[in-house]
C-alpha cells in the first residue's frame, strides 16, 4: 500500500472475500460495504449490503441510491464543538462482473456515482474493487488477486436417465 491514509484499505482481499460470502452475488451485483476507518488497527467489515442488481440504473439514480445506502448504513457526519467529527468508516464499492479484471467503464461510472452522490454520511469514500471469476482488483487501488473471486456459474448438465432414448441429432 502506497499511503496510510484513514481512507486506505489495508488488505482488500480480506474485506472482498468477506462481502462475497456474506451477501454471495452474481454478476451484475455492486456491493457496498462499511468498512473500520484505515486509522483503526483491526479494520474490519462492519456491513454490506447489495446496493444493486442487472444493468446499471441512470447517472443521478445511482448517485441517489448510493447516498440513500450511505445514510443508512452510517448516519450523517456529526458536527462537535464547532467541527465535523472525523469519520471513522469507510465505504468500499464491489462491482461484480464476469470477464477480465481490468476496470473499465462500469467501475468508472460507479466512482463518479460516489463522487456525485453529495453524502454527508459518516465515512469516507473509498476505491471501487472489480470482481471476475478470475480474481479481484482497485480501480485506484491497483492492488489485485486471483483470490477472493466470484463463483462461476454452473454449467447447465443433461440428465441422463437410464432407459431414456438418446437425443437426435
Amino acid at each position: 500500500m502506497r499511503s496510510n491514509e484513514p481512507w486506505d484499505v489495508r488488505e482488500p482481499a480480506t474485506i472482498i472475500g468477506e462481502a462475497l460470502r456474506r451477501r454471495r452475488p452474481t454478476p451484475g451485483d455492486v456491493l457496498v460495504a462499511l468498512v473500520q476507518s484505515g486509522e483503526d488497527p483491526d479494520q474490519a467489515l462492519v456491513d454490506v449490503v447489495l446496493a444493486h442488481r442487472g444493468d446499471l440504473p441512470g447517472r443521478h439514480e445511482a448517485s441517489d441510491l448510493l447516498r440513500m445506502h450511505a445514510e443508512a448504513m452510517v448516519g450523517e457526519r456529526p458536527w462537535v464543538d464547532g467541527g465535523w467529527m472525523p469519520p471513522h468508516h469507510v465505504f468500499v464499492t464491489v462491482v461484480c462482473r464476469s470477464g477480465r479484471v481490468v476496470p473499465g467503464p462500469e467501475e468508472l461510472f460507479w466512482l463518479l456515482a460516489w463522487r456525485y452522490s453529495n453524502h454527508l454520511a459518516a465515512a469516507y469514500d473509498g476505491d471501487v474493487y472489480l470482481v471476475t471469476e478470475h480474481g479481484w482488483t482497485g480501480c485506484a487501488d491497483k492492488r489485485a488477486g486471483f483470490t477472493p473471486a466470484l463463483l462461476p456459474r454452473p454449467r447447465h448438465l443433461a440428465v441422463h436417465r437410464p432407459g431414456a432414448q438418446e437425443p437426435r441429432r
